[in-house]
């Protein structure tokens, strides 16, 4: 638990993936470009994968940046996709892992079965593209919405998402089915500290109160995605009912069209708190 002495106000990004998942930067440059931008400390969040958490502190550490231990877990609760973010989970044990390379396995035959949905639609891409855009890392929509995007099939990456793979688009394939609850209780059994990602995407206070119940242990209150009175409004519930405050850019390196990282900054105390419950005083 490193960085005893940061001031409670320098600022923190807890929510950023690298190109271990669908993010564009590697880990040692995510941290280097923290450093350029001012931030004492970032999450390392990647989709269904702890791969780059590693290199992430090797770097960080010799760079005085401090690198939070994340992963983020794709869940399904009435047919709606939701995020799950693990902070501190002990990333190295081998049941966590061969649970990971599990998910991982199931991303590939999704990856297989959304390419087959668009042939029959007449979009013909290569799946050995989209494995080679993923980089042996944790392959998504977001790397065939790049492979779209190379062969002219779309002319943005977004039109990629509500043209061809979204939620409820032709070529959409649900990912490997987890629920809620079972992603908190994984988090935990590996001492990590489960947190609802972007509540405001689900635009439902009522699925909040029903992971808390579940066990969830706090909100991303600050996300791009929120408008302020949205995140005064998450904050507000995390008040009343004692749950840990968190926020992050959500960075994929500039795959959404820019990069987000440094627009969200949260105060470090909020991080501290974080540790707190997870270490102790």
């Amino acid at each position: 638990m490193p960085e005893a002495n940061r001031s409670p106000l320098e600022a923190v990004d807890l929510h950023i993936h690298t190109n271990c998942s669908d993010g564009l930067l590697r880990p040692e440059e995510v941290v280097l470009k923290a450093k350029e931008l001012g931030l004492v400390a970032v999450g390392i969040a990647d989709h269904d994968s702890v791969s780059g958490i590693e290199q992430a502190i090797l770097t960080g550490g010799a760079n005085g940046v401090e690198v939070v231990p994340a992963v983020e877990l794709s869940c399904i609760h009435n047919n709606n996709d939701i995020h799950i973010l693990g902070y501190y989970l002990d990333y190295q044990n081998q049941e966590l892992l061969d649970f990971l390379s599990s998910v991982q396995e199931k991303r590939l035959e999704r990856a297989h079965k959304i390419v087959g949905k668009l042939s029959e639609q007449g979009i013909n891409i290569d799946v050995e593209r989209v494995l080679e855009l993923s980089a042996g890392a944790s392959v998504g929509r977001p790397h065939i919405a790049q492979a779209l995007l190379e062969q002219g099939y779309v002319n943005s990456f977004s039109e990629a998402f509500w043209k061809f793979i979204g939620y409820h688009c032709p070529a959409y394939v649900p990912k490997m089915e987890i629920s809620p609850l079972e992603a908190i209780n994984l988090i935990k059994k590996f001492s990590g500290i489960p947190i609802l990602a972007h509540p405001g995407s689900y635009h439902s206070d009522d699925l909040i109160y029903i992971l808390i119940e579940a066990g969830i242990l706090g909100l991303e209150v600050w996300h791009p995605e929120h408008s302020s009175n949205a995140s005064d409004h998450y904050l507000e519930i995390c008040q009343k009912n004692g749950l840990l405050v968190t926020g992050g850019s959500d960075c994929h390196g500039g795959r959404k069209g820019k990069i987000f990282m440094g627009e969200v900054r949260v105060p470090y105390h909020y991080l501290a708190e974080l540790k707190k419950k997870r270490f102790g005083a």
